[in-house]
Parts: C-alpha cells; structure tokens; sequence
C-alpha cells in the first residue's frame, strides 16, 4: 500500500516537474531550432545549389560548389592560408601576452581594481570603431605611429613603412594590432591565477624553489586547463576575425587581396555581385569542417600539457 502511494506521488511529481521543464525549457529549445538549428539546416540546402538574392528558383548542383572551392577558386585557398596565418602567429601573441598581464594584474599592490579596469574597458568598444581608430594611427602619411617613430629618428622620413597601405606588410599589421585583443583571454587567466591558493608558493619559497620554477610546477599546470580553454577561443576567434579586416581592408581584401582573410572572401561572395548565395554557404561549411578539425587536433593535444596534479621538486 506505501509503496503504491509513493508510486502514485513520484508519478504526480514528475508530470509537475515535466509540465515546468516543458514551460521554461521550451522557451529555449524554440530559440535554438529557430535561430541556430533551422540556419544550419538552411545553409546546407543553399550550398547544394546555384542559389543568389536575385534567383528565385534554384537549381541543384549537388556538391557542385564544394569541388570547386577545393579545385579551382584560387581566392578560396588565398584566404584560407592567410586566415590560418591570422590565426597562429596573432594567437600565440594574444596568449602570451593575455597570460603575462593576468600575472601581472594578479599582484598584491595599490589601486589594483582601478588597473584591471583600465586594461579591460577597451575592449567594450566596437571592434569596427577600434578598427578604425588603429586605421588612423598606422597611416603612413599623418598616422601617429610613424610621426612617433619619425620624431625618435628610428624611421626614415622619406620612406616610412607603409603598414596596411603595402601587399607586403599589410597582414602582419594586422596581426600586430590584433596582438592587443587580449581582454576576455586576459580575464580567464586572472580567474585561474586567483583561484590557486597561495600556501603553495609559501610551501614552494620554504623549500627554496625560484619564481620561475614556482612558475613551471605550480602556476603553469594549475591553470593549464583555463589555457586549453583559451587556446580553443584564441583558435576560433583568429580563423573567424572580420571587423579588423574588413575596416583596413575596406571589405574587399584591399591592398592586393593582402587582408583578404576567409571571413571577407565568404562576405564579399554572398553580398558582392553576382550574390553567389550557395557558393557562399558551401564555403561556409568547408570552413566549419576546418575549425572543427582544428578544435579535435586542440582536444588530442590537451593531454599533454593539462594536467591536474602538481609536485615541487
């Protein structure tokens, strides 16, 4: 008898608890079909056709726009590459560069909230905006870098480096700038650096470790997998980078095709005549497929540097 009652309560309680999930949660398993699941289907279909803004009856092509990225879109392998390249050479300065100010801002001195605030506020301005303001100052003609550089007699005035206006440099100032995009990166090593607790460095000062021993045994794989974290967002947001580009490259690749990284291609693709709307989508994802493959590489090569236990020796 006791237990059919309960069997009969645990069943009341689990249609309430059903009826609750399908109210709340509903909200958003509609979101995510509508804006995320319905987008990716629709994408796929768009890649297998000939599809553009102007066309209104398609036709199949199959994996027509696939083959041809792969073989025969010069553009499409140019954009790859240099996006690649973004990626690497910018990511590993952004984790660099991220993890060095977290140490620093996780310093014990005065007026420490009032810095950490100052390095981050940047970053909540538009990215368009701070492309447009890094635009300015890398001019070569009135830009304030060379004016700087000019002044310090560490560049010559009548043949000053060109930075974005040149084929030659015009990718790796970008990189350089976006070497400075370390702020949400920067924010997740702080967190881990703060949640190390601080016995262990006094345990690792006792028995005579130095800093940069302290570094490698303790802070280095305590943090290690906020740095995978890191890594995989660093990854994601080099191969998908677009305000930069698209500001110094005025949306066309522009000087030479020098900025066209993968995100600006796709762009110019679908919104550039002829609005090739299904090549677009094929291109798409080619690319999903590439930064998938790169996230698994990331994954298999987590074991190796993140681990969880440490010893002082």
């Amino acid at each position: 008898m006791a237990s059919k009652a309960m069997h009969l309560s645990f069943k009341k309680n689990f249609h309430r608890n059903y009826k609750y999930f399908l109210m709340f949660g509903g909200i958003a398993i509609l979101g995510f079909g509508l804006f995320y699941l319905y987008p990716i289907i629709r994408t796929f279909v768009l890649s297998l056709t000939d599809k553009t803004i102007f066309d209104t009856d398609p036709n199949y092509v199959g994996w027509a726009n696939y083959l041809y990225a792969l073989k025969s879109d010069p553009l499409f392998a140019k954009s790859i590459q240099q996006s690649l390249v973004f990626a690497l050479i910018s990511g590993a300065l952004v984790l660099v560069t991220s993890l060095v100010l977290a140490m620093l801002l996780n310093s014990r001195v005065k007026f420490i909230g009032v810095f950490r605030t100052i390095y981050f506020l940047p970053f909540i301005i538009p990215s368009f905006a701070v492309g447009a303001v890094y635009k300015n100052l890398f001019n070569p003609t009135t830009g304030l870098i060379n004016n700087l550089l000019t002044a310090l007699n560490l560049i010559d005035i009548n043949n000053p480096p060109l930075w974005y206006i040149s084929p030659d440099s015009a990718l790796m100032t970008m990189i350089v700038i976006s070497s400075f995009g370390f702020g949400v990166k920067m924010l997740v090593f702080l967190a881990a650096l703060q949640g190390i607790p601080s016995e262990l460095y006094e345990v690792a000062e006792i028995e005579g470790a130095s800093k940069t021993q302290q570094f490698f045994k303790i802070t280095l794989p305590l943090i290690s997998p906020m740095l995978f974290f890191n890594v995989i967002l660093i990854t994601i947001d080099g191969l998908r980078a677009f305000s930069l580009a698209f500001v110094m490259g005025n949306g066309q690749g522009w000087p030479s095709n020098s900025t066209l990284l993968f995100p600006i291609y796709m762009f110019m693709t679908a919104f550039n005549m002829p609005f090739r709307l299904g090549y677009a989508a094929a291109m798409a994802y080619i690319f999903f497929l590439i930064i998938l493959a790169l996230t698994g590489i990331h994954f298999l090569m987590s074991k190796f540097y993140v681990q969880k236990d440490i010893t002082i020796s």
